[in-house]
């Protein structure tokens, strides 16, 4: 199986920043705040973010299983406007004004920003006054963490003046106050998300050097040099291979005499995957039932890689030069060794590139079942006219659709929809006379759709030919079956559910016309339904 990280380009710079007051250095008895703040809402000429909110949640997870911060110190916050989002400073700086030990605070940010200001939707929020309200708060260590995206490239295509980008805006407005600034990319770098990781490239490897891939020396924490090492050579690593280019993750630290600081305690973590020293090649962790990747990693042999993760049930693969292992890690007691001799082992797929993999999942299939009802026309009025009675209900209509991604929000592809028609009834003298019909549509489809993590609404149009099939039995009991073409347009609303990433339901409201069947004096029937659906949803 070919590991393929499958990108959206998001134009943007992005950057982390830990500031450190000059005080003293951690201990034990020292306090942790955290603020994590995302934001997947787009301000004016920039782009709607995917995983900017999912990579806040999983930060605060993270501080908490393994950060230090106990629960109720871990504010999440999402989608905030400005003044919320300053309301809670205030707040916090509160909380650590009033604590009797040393505190330290930890604020995180995912989403979008400009040169000089933090994008929050429709509003900004200027840096310096970011700036001023952090380093006003008395902690003894501040760890100031942005991932986040500028549009500069945007406002000089519209012709307004170029600004600096917010990597280099951060470090010269902030270097003057002892500020420390890693940034996920230089000025002249794209900075990308990833739908295979669901995050950000910067921010999942930063979650992954933390939960222990980075402890190069073993010793049961991650320190800031050792999270900078890890993440810059697999932040490296994993984009030299995207049609964006690489990202380069630089740093400028200023600790003022804080000495080694550690960020996170993996040691302490509840659960921990252990890889054998005998594991070689690339490493995905993946949670179930959801197969979210919680870690990727470039393993070495001969050294054992611990990584803690949240207790749970795990999958983890390894992919070598000619096989893939695919292991599972069930729950049980810390840590879990992998053993590989308990391994799945799998030859390994060739699959063609050619491009692909740059939308994430790029095909999808949907298969349909819905009932619905049709229309009263001038074909139905003259069955009613010569005596003839309705048997059905309701119209079941069934249909499958094979979808190709050609953007974030759009989807191209064909559909085949059988609408089973009604069946009618005259009394005769013998046999009543029965007239039943159905439509075969096909044709061309596409749909654009939202995503909110994992429910994706849709709006969906279809036109292509209709055949048209009728089946009618006289008093003597002998049937005639006649076939009339047409044409057929339809419209639908729905949404689709993900279990997992590639399995999932959808329910959907559908209206269809197909104009096809007709008689002898001139009267066409539209085979089309209202109908409401429920199906099964694929994709790769």
């Amino acid at each position: 199986m070919r590991f393929e990280t499958r990108f959206l380009i998001v134009v943007c710079a992005a950057t982390v920043a830990l500031v450190v007051a000059p005080r003293r250095a951690l201990a034990e008895e020292v306090v942790g705040f955290a603020l994590v703040v995302g934001s997947n809402a787009p301000g004016p000429g920039q782009e709607e973010l995917v995983w900017a909110e999912d990579d806040a949640r999983e930060v605060a997870a993270l501080l908490q299983e393994m950060g230090g911060f106990e629960p109720g110190h871990v504010k999440v916050l999402l989608k905030p406007t400005p003044k919320a989002l300053m309301t809670e400073v205030a707040a916090l700086e509160k909380r650590v004004a009033g604590s009797a030990k040393p505190v330290r605070v930890f604020f995180y940010y995912s989403g979008h920003a400009r040169a000089n200001s933090l994008s929050l939707g429709s509003e900004e929020l200027a840096l310096a006054e970011l700036r001023s309200r952090l380093l006003a708060v008395p902690a003894a260590l501040t760890v100031v963490v942005l991932d986040a995206c500028q549009s500069g490239a945007f406002s000089r295509a519209k012709g307004v003046e170029p600004a600096a980008d917010f990597s280099f805006n951060s470090k010269s407005g902030l270097d003057a106050t002892g500020v420390a600034v890693l940034a996920s990319s230089t000025s002249s770098e794209l900075s990308q998300e990833s739908d295979f990781l669901r995050s950000s490239y910067f921010t999942h490897h930063l979650l992954v050097g933390l939960r222990g891939a980075a402890d190069d020396n073993d010793d049961g924490r991650v320190s800031l040099d050792e999270a900078y090492r890890y993440t810059y050579h697999h932040t490296l690593t994993a984009t030299a291979a995207t049609a964006v280019g690489s990202q380069h993750v630089s740093v400028e630290v200023d600790l003022k005499g804080q000495g080694e600081i550690p960020l996170s305690f993996p040691d302490k973590a509840t659960t921990t995957i252990t890889l054998p020293a005998a594991a070689e090649g690339q490493v995905l962790v993946e949670r179930l039932p959801a197969r979210a990747v919680v870690a990727e990693v470039q393993k070495a042999k001969g050294t054992a890689l611990a990584i803690a993760v949240a207790p749970g049930r795990y999958q983890v693969l390894v992919r070598g030069a000619t096989e893939l292992l695919r292991c599972r890690a069930a729950p049980g007691a810390s840590p879990i060794t992998v053993s590989l001799d308990d391994c799945k082992r799998e030859a390994l797929i060739e699959n063609q590139t050619k491009g692909a993999g740059r939308l994430g999942p790029v095909s999808q299939i949907t298969a349909m079942i819905g009932v619905g009802g049709g229309r009263t026309d001038g074909y139905i009025q003259r069955l009613q006219d010569f005596g003839y009675h309705r048997q059905t209900l309701g119209s079941p209509q069934i249909g499958v659709s094979l979808t190709q991604r050609v953007h974030r929000h759009v989807q191209v592809g064909g559909e085949v929809m059988l609408i089973g028609g009604e069946r009618w009834k005259r009394d005769s003298g013998a046999m009543p006379l029965e007239l039943k019909w159905d439509t075969l549509v096909f044709g061309g489809v596409g749909r654009v759709e939202t995503r909110r993590r994992w429910i994706v609404g849709y709006a969906q149009l279809g036109a292509g030919l209709a055949l048209g099939f009728t089946t009618f039995r006289d008093q003597l009991g002998a049937t005639e079956k006649e076939t009339f073409p047409g044409v057929y347009g339809a419209a639908a609303v729905g949404a689709d559910v993900w279990f997992t990433r590639h399995w999932g339901m959808t329910v959907r409201m559908t209206g269809s016309y197909a104009p096809a069947i007709d008689n002898l004096i001139g009267d066409q029937h539209d085979g089309g339904l209202l109908t409401i659906g429920l199906g099964a949803v694929t994709r790769r």
